[in-house]
């Protein structure tokens, strides 16, 4: 494995020096060494794409990480209902809130160690206690294994002592579009949790926006890859179902959303678009969008300064949230 990624940083060192010498760097602000990994990161999903996922799976989970962050939280191995959690506590954290993070991959790979410097980056920059679970994936468990698997984790939340309130879910990918779907259940069963924070949130998987052509140059994975990836998830059910793609669902009624996207990637118009018809719909909306970042900009933020900066909005539209919840859970007129 170790040997094959030398090689395909090998290669994407070549092409970046190639292509930045025809034409200079593919956006204003990428530096040599940030356009290297994002071409890496290219020619590795390339490499995923015609690979068995417990194959993909294995070697994601096998990779070294960036233990940074990680070594700064206290990490604990914990199960929600059935499903496998991690949680990662910062020092002093908050006492009440509680982040349930929702990794992506696709809804066919990544997990809590795949993810777990992000997680352990978010409870940082929160200060409150983020819990990662490792829902089903497909396609052997295809839709609604994974919303059925986050709606157990807040189920158990809940049973712990944490009010709906006093949670907040947050996710990447197809873990914004699970922590999304999520929110949309919790809602209609009355209970939501305080609110959902979305980072590059997968909404549309007929990925039929402008961006996810125009912006092919300056991200990684392909519009074709993507779906072929969502029809492998979603199996007999329509790409375009809003419990799929939640772009198309009813949101009047939603609690806070922070939506998070790149101007360099792909799903930057599905975002743009959510946050378009979550206003009309009268939710309360932030959107943050990244300068020149590529897909899931706060995965970078050792290599960019905008994912650095995409991480700190984050965790302080988090620890703005869980604060305020925290507060009337403590007033003496309170329910």
């Amino acid at each position: 494995m170790m040997l094959r990624l030398m090689k395909m940083f090998g290669l994407a060192f070549v092409e970046t020096t190639t292509e930045r010498a025809r034409r200079g760097p593919a956006r204003p602000s990428w530096g040599f060494g940030f356009e290297w990994v994002v071409r890496f990161l290219r020619r590795d999903f390339a490499y995923v794409l015609d690979r068995p996922y417990p194959d993909v799976r294995a070697e994601l989970d096998a990779r070294p990480y960036s233990q940074k962050a990680v070594r700064r939280v206290k990490r604990t191995d914990d199960t929600l209902k059935g499903v496998p959690a991690v949680w990662f506590e910062p020092s002093g954290a908050a006492s009440r809130g509680v982040v349930l993070y929702l990794h992506g991959g696709s809804y066919l790979f990544g997990s809590t160690r795949t993810h777990a410097d992000l997680m352990a980056r978010l409870a940082l920059a929160s200060g409150a206690r983020v819990v990662g679970i490792d829902y089903r994936l497909a396609p052997e468990h295809r839709y609604p294994a994974q919303l059925e698997d986050a709606l157990a984790a807040v189920g158990a939340l809940v049973e712990r002592g944490h009010a709906p309130g006093e949670i907040a879910l947050a996710g990447d990918s197809a873990g914004g579009n699970l922590a999304l779907v999520t929110q949309l259940a919790l809602r209609d069963r009355g209970a939501q949790a305080r609110c959902a924070a979305l980072i590059s949130p997968w909404l549309d998987l007929t990925a039929s926006s402008a961006s996810a052509i125009a912006n092919d140059s300056t991200d990684y994975g392909t519009r074709e890859g993507l779906l072929r990836q969502a029809r492998d998830f979603a199996g007999a059910t329509p790409l375009d179902d809003p419990r799929l793609s939640p772009l198309h669902a009813r949101l009047e009624g939603l609690a806070s959303l922070f939506i998070q996207v790149g101007d360099a990637e792909r799903l930057h118009d599905e975002g743009q678009e959510l946050a378009r018809r979550a206003r009309e719909a009268g939710v309360d909306v932030t959107l943050d969008v990244l300068r020149d970042m590529p897909h899931n900009g706060p995965v970078l933020a050792d290599f960019h300064p905008e994912g650095a900066r995409g991480t700190d909005a984050l965790g302080a539209y988090l620890r703005a949230r869980l604060s305020s919840s925290a507060a009337a859970a403590t007033r003496p007129d309170a329910a």
